[in-house]
């Protein structure tokens, strides 16, 4: 049983649209910055030509510039992500019985209509029109009187397995891989932070020996400025990426996971209250992967809220 058999048709389309989102958002900002930087240099040349190419690079700059501000792909991103893996948490829940799904939900509605209820409150708290046309179509379909749309096969399949079946499957599935995924993004992220610190050095000690070989007199070319830009370029390109952050935040969760996963490994699966410990350590689990990913989602807004909704 794997995690990607248990995730709704809801879940797929939010992270189609999210996918959609980043890789539109970083390849414009990539293309931006390049035009920027090429602009810097065939600016620092002499001659007509020179200046020319240089306006083209300002204007390819420029029109990516407006279509960024028009179409504002980081919150398809953001947004997309926000509702994915909100309802990947609500899914491994409801499967494995955490938190208020454990059963019987004493003075709460059944399982099914809990996850009715609580998945209306995540799609609630976004426009799903922006999202994904996809999400909105699975909507029109949720409150069709047959089987649940949004509850798949393999997710009631493991909710009606015994508690020692549904911690193999959600220690190995969910926390193992989740705790993996964060501590190979947390090494990337280190190693792209250091690269980033590398050329913050080797960029103004390149600029200062070109400043002195220019003040001698050894060539004409005008690199300061374009040397200026490419600083500038990467450093816009790491705030985007937020590599130091997202490193921090990466060791931090998977620290987290890890300390849980023992807790859910050594738990008593004989004991009499062995449902209602599974419950809520499951939820812990969860609500250390929710505080990464929500800390994410600040971080990310904070960046975009000079765009344009």
């Amino acid at each position: 049983m794997r995690e990607q058999d248990l995730l709704p048709r809801v879940f797929w389309a939010a992270d189609g649209a999210s996918l959609q989102g980043q890789a539109r958002a970083v390849a414009l900002s990539r293309w931006e910055l390049l035009l920027l930087v090429g602009a810097a240099f065939a600016g620092s040349a002499d001659g007509a030509v020179w200046a020319w190419a240089a306006a083209a690079a300002y204007l390819g700059a420029l029109f990516i510039a407006v279509t960024v501000a028009r179409q504002n792909p980081q919150r398809l991103w953001y947004d997309g992500r926000a509702v994915a893996e909100s309802v990947k948490t609500l899914v491994w829940k409801y499967a494995v019985r955490a938190d208020s799904y454990q059963p019987p939900p004493r003075k709460l509605p059944d399982a099914d209509r809990l996850y009715d209820i609580q998945l209306s409150g995540i799609l609630g708290e976004f426009d799903t029109d922006l999202v994904s046309p996809g999400v909105t179509a699975e909507l029109s379909t949720w409150r069709a009187p047959a089987r649940h749309p949004q509850i798949t096969e393999t997710m009631e399949r493991l909710r009606d397995q015994p508690l020692p079946v549904r911690r193999e499957v959600y220690l190995r599935e969910r926390v193992q891989s989740q705790r993996q995924w964060y501590q190979a993004k947390a090494i990337q992220c280190r190693n792209a932070t250091r690269r980033v610190g590398r050329l913050a050095i080797v960029l103004p000690a390149l600029g200062l020996l070109l400043a002195v070989l220019r003040a001698l007199g050894e060539f004409s070319f005008d690199a300061l400025g374009s040397i200026s830009a490419v600083a500038a370029s990467i450093s816009a390109w790491a705030q985007l990426r937020q590599y130091r952050p997202q490193a921090a935040a990466y060791t931090l969760a998977a620290a987290e996971l890890s300390k849980v996963e023992a807790q859910l490994a050594a738990a008593d699966l004989g004991a009499a209250d062995a449902e209602e410990i599974w419950a809520r350590l499951a939820r812990d689990a969860e609500d250390a992967i929710s505080r990464e990913h929500t800390t994410w989602q600040a971080r990310r807004e904070v960046r975009s809220l000079d765009i344009p909704s």
